[in-house]
């Protein structure tokens, strides 16, 4: 679940304060991480299969919660928010 990396979010996370970039260049679940889904790049977080509509609330209040964080200038929807599904091959 998570939002496309567009140009100006792009350029929000290359100009963020170093003490915020933890937020989503580790590995932590607990943060945001990139993602490359079907070519694109977005920016979230991962959530098990079968969640209920309260947990994904709950993530998409997560998910905008820390990108209004990082990124204080750039005004968020939650409808900007999406879940995405791949597969792992392997």
């Amino acid at each position: 679940m998570g939002v496309k990396i567009n140009s100006k979010l792009q350029d929000s996370l290359n100009h963020c304060l170093p003490a915020y970039q933890a937020y989503f260049q580790s590995s932590n679940p607990e943060y945001l991480q990139i993602f490359n889904i079907n070519g694109e790049q977005i920016l979230g977080k991962k959530i098990d299969a079968g969640a209920n509509l309260d947990t994904l609330q709950d993530y998409v209040k997560n998910i905008k919660s820390i990108i209004k964080k990082i990124c204080p200038e750039l005004s968020l929807s939650e409808a900007e928010i999406k879940v995405y599904a791949y597969t792992l091959i392997g």
